[in-house]
């Protein structure tokens, strides 16, 4: 397990949800490169039993095949594609039924939104495992992530529909604070004065993975030039990528 930097008040959500005594579906949402999956994967490095991400633009038939390959890592068993997104969520409650007869076990869906694409069924089928089976196995935590805040809110959260009101824990990860931005700093060997510190956050924010591109050893100066204004710098097109994929 990796440490985890801050996020102490999700930790401790975290961690309730594994004494709970009744099922629990959490909805987790904020903007990509915050650390999201990191925490998930991290906080319940022990806990978890299945884990299957979604993938921007891709076609049903793809989703359904990475979603085969997901099912074959979590049993060391080949397993065919699903034909459909009802027939995965049967796969899926095969696997997990026998996993959490004595013990809570996490089950993370990432990228939620990237999932539900037109006309593939994905959220009503969601709606069907949870409403149908999964919210009624306490010793079950299932986490759907997802970078599109506003499509999480709207159609998960505040949704009218199916899973009106299934939630039951909401977490809106936000950047690290200036005293976090720090310590994760620190954690990598980086040391900086205060006045480099803040020049840095002006720029940076508390994003994980841009602060991740700092080299121990260089100016906050160079830094900044180097990942955001270098031909090849990790910032160069990130507002394009970032939020094309949003």
């Amino acid at each position: 397990m990796e440490q985890i930097i801050g996020r102490i008040s999700e930790q401790k959500q975290l961690a309730l949800l594994l004494e709970s005594t009744d099922a629990e579906l959490l909805s987790i949402y904020g903007r990509r490169r915050i650390g999201k999956t990191f925490l998930i994967r991290n906080a319940y490095e022990k806990q978890l039993i299945f884990e299957f991400s979604g993938l921007h633009n891709a076609s049903l038939s793809k989703q359904l095949n990475l979603f085969g390959q997901a099912m074959t890592i979590a049993t060391g068993i080949p397993f065919a594609s699903p034909t459909s997104w009802m027939h995965a969520f049967e796969q899926l409650i095969a696997l997990i039924e026998p996993k959490i007869k004595k013990q809570k076990k996490v089950v993370f869906i990432d990228e939620f939104p990237w999932l539900h694409t037109p006309r593939s069924g994905f959220r009503e089928a969601f709606e069907y495992f949870w409403n149908m089976w999964a919210s009624r196995q306490k010793n079950l935590v299932v986490v759907i992530c997802g970078s599109a805040a506003a499509w999480m809110i709207k159609n998960i959260i505040n949704h009218r529909g199916g899973l009106h009101n299934r939630v039951t824990r909401k977490m809106r990860l936000l950047p690290f604070s200036l005293g976090e931005t720090e310590q994760y700093l620190r954690s990598r060997n980086i040391r900086l004065d205060r006045y480099q510190l803040i020049q840095l956050y002006m720029v940076m924010g508390g994003v994980p993975q841009y602060l991740k591109m700092i080299d121990r050893g260089e100016s906050v100066t160079i830094a900044i030039d180097r990942i955001c204004f270098s031909k090849d710098g990790f910032l160069n097109d990130e507002f394009k990528n970032l939020f094309h994929s949003s």
